[in-house]
């Protein structure tokens, strides 16, 4: 991570508030480039973050410890565990890593050894080459860290829930009656007793006014028990006018400023202005390289995985807008690897010459620390906001 980051002027003058109390006032001359912005420290942003990660991680531990304190009382000893596990959440040392902004250009040496690796899932590759590529990346193909914790279930793995599942199907359903109530038990899991619940199908219908295509029914139960004990009362949260499937649903939580998704956007928006010249200059550069018909994606990224998927998978195997393979466009396993080397090794110096990787880089971190800064003062009020409720909640577990 970049541990100093400059924030655009333009974007953090409309975040004065949050930036005044954010910024440090003794930068040293020559700490950043000329033209550049308020400086910021991410270590602290860094820590502000594990923070709230602590704070949600015991509120969510306390919050389950009083609905299964409750269902106890009413007598159920067992418990559907995935309604009831918690996982710790490993401490961030950076903000950001180089994943989240994209970080899908290989250098010109990973490039020429291993293209982008794609080959290495196709049926016909050679095994060791497929074990080298694997030792290379440090996991298996398939499985991506992120993948693992989250097939895992987290780092202590998926619950045991043969208990609960070797209940017949009635004492299953009684179980989230007592959990949510009866409507919320017959919504969600009402199929265990032959019940449809709703769902919102209608992809092509407009809903506006007071008409829904789904509404979540309230919470009862032991759920509605804790929410009373700890929150007081519940919001009624609505999907935006006029959308699709437009929905109602029920929070009870103080919402997390990490969830400003008007603010995250923007930060979003910073990071597309920033880079929208270099994306540019990338695709010019391919087109030199004679790759033509190359188009950022709303993600922000060139659609190249959907584009060596079809080659190895055969032409309409996948639905993307990416360019056409070549006509001549090679049909054996080693050809295919071939080609996709050759496209990795253009796109990788395209990279190295258009300056992409490293404006990239710093856009993303500039457009997510600014982010950070914008929700700070907020995010110290949630903490404090929260650490009231745990004290709460301990003497709801001790009453």
């Amino acid at each position: 991570m970049l541990r100093t980051t400059r924030a655009a002027g333009a974007f953090v003058a409309a975040l004065a508030l949050a930036a005044t109390a954010a910024c440090t006032d003794d930068a040293k001359d020559g700490d950043a480039p000329e033209g550049a912005g308020v400086t910021f420290e991410a270590p602290r942003l860094v820590d502000m973050v594990n923070e709230s990660q602590r704070l949600l991680y015991e509120l969510e531990t306390a919050e389950v410890r009083i609905i299964q304190a409750c269902m106890e009382l009413e007598g159920f000893t067992v418990h559907d565990q995935f309604w009831f596990s918690v996982v710790e959440p490993e401490p961030q040392e950076e903000l950001f890593g180089a994943g989240d902004w994209g970080d899908w250009i290989p250098s010109v040496e990973e490039a020429a050894e291993y293209g982008f690796g794609q080959w290495a899932h196709d049926d016909d590759a050679d095994p060791d080459a497929v074990e080298e590529y694997a030792a290379y990346k440090g996991h298996e193909l398939g499985d991506s860290p992120e993948d693992e914790l989250a097939l895992e279930g987290g780092a202590g793995g998926l619950p045991d829930n043969s208990e609960f599942e070797a209940l017949d199907p009635q004492e299953q359903f009684d179980w989230y009656v007592a959990y949510q109530g009866e409507a919320a038990a017959l919504d969600e899991n009402g199929w265990l007793i032959g019940e449809e619940g709703e769902v919102a199908d209608d992809d092509d219908a407009v809903y506006s006014g007071d008409d829904f295509a789904y509404e979540q029914p309230e919470p009862g139960g032991c759920l509605r028990e804790m929410i009373d004990a700890l929150y007081g009362e519940l919001r009624r949260v609505e999907d935006p006018e006029g959308s699709k499937s437009r929905g109602a649903y029920w929070e009870y939580r103080p919402v997390n400023p990490m969830d400003d998704f008007a603010k995250a956007e923007d930060s979003r928006a910073m990071y597309d202005e920033a880079i929208a010249g270099v994306q540019g200059e990338l695709v010019d550069c391919l087109a030199e390289h004679d790759r033509h018909g190359w188009e950022f994606d709303e993600e922000g990224s060139l659609p190249v995985v959907d584009y060596l998927y079809e080659l190895y998978e055969g032409e309409g195997s996948v639905v993307g807008d990416h360019p056409n393979l070549p006509g001549d466009a090679p049909a054996d396993h080693e050809g295919k690897k071939a080609f996709e080397i050759a496209f990795a090794v253009d796109l990788a110096e395209c990279g190295d010459e258009t300056g992409y990787r490293e404006t990239a880089a710093q856009a993303w971190a500039d457009s997510q620390e600014a982010f950070y800064v914008s929700i700070e003062v907020e995010t110290y009020a949630w903490q404090e906001e929260i650490r009231g409720i745990l004290t709460k909640a301990q003497e709801v577990l001790e009453s």
